[in-house]
């Protein structure tokens, strides 16, 4: 009887949840208005004092990558129902740590990208907004070893916020 009762609720919890997503609600967490269909992404010029040559179509292609592979929307080249465009502002590596014996024992990585965040049919969406990220790295290291690795995941966390904001209202 146990046994019975177990899987009598088990197929209430699956029916309920399957009626739950024709409703509109999702188990992902993604909030975007049933209306918006598609999302453009500008390219990120990279207007930071010191340059990386392919930060900017990287940063661009996982960004659109990003919507692309967590939602349903369909990426379209200009005026999209949503619209990401901004710059990368900041790229900078500044002393963190200092000790009497060494001087610098750490440094700082920054990176900072304004977003601008625009949606015609949904204007209480819109948003501009400078998010900035950074990471420390010991000092004997050369940044040009390490560059890649601390841009890729600073990349990320950006995206990630962006993604976050946009898609899950967060």
């Amino acid at each position: 009887m146990r046994i019975i009762t177990k899987y009598f609720a088990a197929i209430i919890v699956l029916v309920t949840l399957a009626g739950c997503k024709s409703c509109g609600y999702s188990l992902s967490g993604i909030n975007i208005p049933p209306d918006v269909k598609s999302i453009s992404v500008q390219f990120f010029p990279n207007k930071a004092a010191l340059i990386n040559p392919v930060l900017s179509q990287k940063f661009t292609e996982q960004l659109k990558d990003k919507f692309l592979k967590e939602t349903s929307l369909t990426l379209i080249n200009n005026n999209g129902d949503f619209r990401i465009s901004g710059e990368i502002t900041n790229y900078r590596i500044e002393p963190a740590a200092v000790t009497s014996a060494t001087g610098t024992a750490k440094n700082k990585f920054t990176m900072a990208v304004k977003i601008i965040f625009e949606c015609p049919s949904h204007k209480d969406l819109n948003f501009t907004e400078e998010i900035t990220k950074f990471s420390q790295f010991d000092a004997k290291d050369n940044f040009q070893s390490v560059e890649n690795t601390l841009s890729e995941d600073l990349s990320k966390q950006i995206i990630q916020e962006v993604f976050n904001k946009v898609a899950l209202k967060w």
